[in-house]
């Protein structure tokens, strides 16, 4: 499980590109895709090694007006899967 204070940083080897309003990221190791929305692509903006998952999580609440438990829950919830896929590294 993610912590709260772990900091996603993203992987050097990944490619980002924006198409069709979503955010691709390639894994040039591995060669596999994953696809971000709007807010999927704003976390992936901020996994920058520095700020933690609740800072994230505090940064989009802010930005989305949601509740931050839900957003929390969210957030650790992609960065598992990016986790997972080798995307992002989390301390």
């Amino acid at each position: 499980m993610i912590l709260p204070a772990g900091r996603p940083a993203r992987r050097d080897r990944v490619l980002a590109q924006e198409a069709a309003g979503e955010t691709m990221l390639l894994d040039l190791d591995g060669g596999t895709y994953f696809a971000l929305n709007e807010v999927g692509a704003r976390v992936w903006d901020l996994c920058d090694g520095n700020r933690s998952v609740a800072d994230i999580a505090g940064a989009l609440a802010a930005e989305y007006e949601a509740p931050e438990d839900v957003i929390m829950r969210d957030v650790v919830e992609l960065l598992t899967a990016l986790r997972a896929e080798r995307l992002v590294a989390v301390d």
